[in-house]
């Protein structure tokens, strides 16, 4: 199993790669100069070593272009994005004097494809036009070789790596590509600085003269829903997050992960078994719901915003008003709900955040609500889940004439987990599994002792995507987790899952802009024992494609995954004849 290679090129540049017209149109040639009048921006992608601050420097010089790094920025302490808005209103803002003909932006996408609407609301607000991305391709040793050159070759850093490769790898294929603004040119050990500039400038003065004028980004790849619009100014973005963080008592610590719960295990046979008694005692504390193939989001009722919506990765957020028109969610709490209340900042911004999960069904969306971790004051961190559910079922009944775009999700006690199946099989809505919801206080972050069971077709796992080889039509990629082994006791960073290949048609791959770094969600085809060590069977893994997650930022863990391989698999008759058994201990 080799290493992952956090700067290995994106593999599939002849279909994302633009050819170069060749400049002709009616017999008379077409070029392209930036002027002040007619200002151009590019942006530069590619790992680190592939030459994008050179190459950068070369465009500012030929063409008269201001440059600006978003690395520079960030190393001066400062945000890329606020320091990004406010260079550009000094120089190309309402009544200024223009003295270039355009930007260059080196990096700034870098956490997710939504960086892309971020930097395209500045350059909205001081009138400029669209990116035209040069995307540096390197082989993965030369940049290595680079790298290290110039000291900047540290392990630590693997994951934001592969976090910003992945991150241009799908803003180029959903933003950048599709309105024709992109070039992938491949850097070698042969072709020099120059050779590479020649291409660039090639490439400027032909293929961006054939460009239509007014280009406009893809609405699509702002993946809004009916009743969604997309929040494109940064500040605003960060003024919700910072707020959001607030109501759950993160007022210093870092603000780029969602504050919600995450399943930290599937349920199995072992729950079942007198050989583990804490599993079974845990049992005995389950409410369970039906789990649709939906998108986990975080909603919230903002007193200056209304309703708002973060997916799950927390890269972006979308204002839900015009979906929630017409719903009235009151602070009008039950006196006995009020004795709960806990929050001694009642005065703050958030008055609302609910844990659910978004399913469009004929093209209306719904938010289903698991539970809340903060609501008019009342904190999940602080109530056990049988109170919670109470309030919420209370505060639900009370809304059942309004629009139905947030609803409740249905609960039930374990042993009476077969009255929920005739919902599953008349329930329009994709149902994939179902979550076992222990009574004890709301965990953000992982939470071992939420749990969820899926038939075994559908037990994915979300890996990172590394080292592609195409081998006859298909390719085949190493594996990347997120390492919580034992051995790695710093608990972040990313491994090989050892001995584990997804096979993928090259066909798939195209389909879906598949490539390094990229988080996938596989399903597990084969298992092969492979030889016994210090009494552990050791196997190989052979996964294949079910759906891109372009909503993650990380992979599965670890321990998550070898779960998953060890399960003891129950179909849905098995399971629920041993729920029927189980006793449960709480109220209904």
């Amino acid at each position: 199993m080799s290493n992952f290679n956090p700067d290995a090129p994106v593999f599939i540049p002849t279909f994302l790669r633009q050819s170069v017209p060749n400049g002709e149109l009616n017999g008379v040639k077409k070029t392209f100069a930036p002027s002040r009048e007619k200002p151009v921006v590019f942006l530069m992608f590619g790992s680190r070593g592939a030459g994008k601050t050179t190459q950068s420097s070369l465009l500012t010089k030929e063409y008269g272009l201001l440059a600006i790094s978003s690395g520079s920025i960030f190393r001066e302490g400062k945000q890329p994005f606020v320091e990004l808005r406010r260079i550009l209103e000094e120089e190309f803002g309402e009544g200024k004097v223009r003295r270039y003909n355009g930007v260059v932006l080196d990096r700034f996408i870098v956490n997710s494809e939504f960086d892309a609407f971020y930097v395209q609301s500045i350059l909205n607000s001081v009138n400029l036009p669209v990116p035209f991305v040069f995307m540096l391709s390197i082989d993965p040793e030369l940049a290595s070789k680079r790298a290290e050159a110039r000291g900047d070759n540290k392990v630590g850093h693997q994951h934001w790596r592969a976090v910003e490769q992945k991150s241009q790898a799908v803003t180029a294929a959903a933003v950048y590509v599709p309105v024709g603004c992109y070039k992938s040119i491949q850097v070698t050990e042969d072709n020099s600085i120059d050779d590479v500039f020649k291409e660039i400038k090639s490439t400027i003065e032909t293929q961006l003269a054939e460009l239509p004028a007014n280009v406009t980004i893809p609405v699509s790849a702002r993946r809004e829903e009916k009743g969604m619009k997309l929040i494109d100014e940064y500040e605003k973005y960060m003024e919700i997050v910072s707020d959001v963080h607030a109501a759950v008592g993160n007022l210093n610590g870092r603000k780029d992960t969602a504050p919600i719960s995450s399943i930290g295990a599937y349920l199995d046979r072992e729950y079942f078994s007198f050989a583990h008694k804490k599993l079974r005692s845990l049992l005995s504390t389950f409410h369970v719901t039906l789990k649709a193939d939906g998108v986990r989001f975080l909603v919230v009722k903002h007193k200056k915003y209304g309703y708002i919506g973060f997916p799950s990765a927390f890269t972006h957020c979308y204002d839900l008003n015009e979906m929630f028109q017409g719903v009235n969610m009151s602070s009008d709490l039950s006196p006995e709900a009020k004795k709960s209340i806990t929050s001694r900042h009642l005065d703050w911004p958030v008055e609302i955040l609910f844990d659910t999960e978004l399913v469009v069904h004929n093209n209306q969306p719904i938010f289903y609500v698991f539970d809340f971790i903060y609501f008019w004051g009342l904190e999940g961190k602080k109530m056990r889940f049988e109170v919670r559910l109470k309030i919420l079922r209370e505060y639900f009944s009370q809304m059942s004439n309004q629009p139905q775009c947030i609803l409740l999700k249905d609960y039930v006690p374990i042993n009476k987990l077969r009255t929920l199946i005739p919902n599953w099989k008349e329930a329009n809505l994709p149902i994939d599994g179902l979550v076992f919801q222990h009574n004890d206080f709301y965990r953000i972050g992982r939470d071992k002792f939420l749990v969820k069971w899926k038939p075994v077709e559908l037990c994915t796992v979300d890996f990172r995507l590394a080292n592609g080889v195409l081998e006859d039509d298909k390719w085949k990629f190493d594996l990347m987790v997120t390492d919580d082994t034992p051995e790695n006791s710093a608990g972040f960073g990313e491994t090989p899952y050892a001995n584990a290949v997804a096979v993928i048609p090259s066909t798939i791959v195209k389909e879906n802009s598949l490539c390094n770094g990229m988080i996938v969600e596989l399903f597990l085809m084969d298992v092969k024992k492979m030889t016994e060590v210090e009494s552990q069977s050791l196997v190989s893994t052979e996964w294949s494609f079910k759906g891109v997650r372009n909503d993650k930022t990380s992979p599965n863990k670890h321990s998550i995954v070898t779960k998953i391989v060890e399960l003891k698999h129950l179909t849905l008759e098995e399971l629920l004849e041993l729920c029927d058994k189980v006793p449960f201990y709480g109220t209904n």
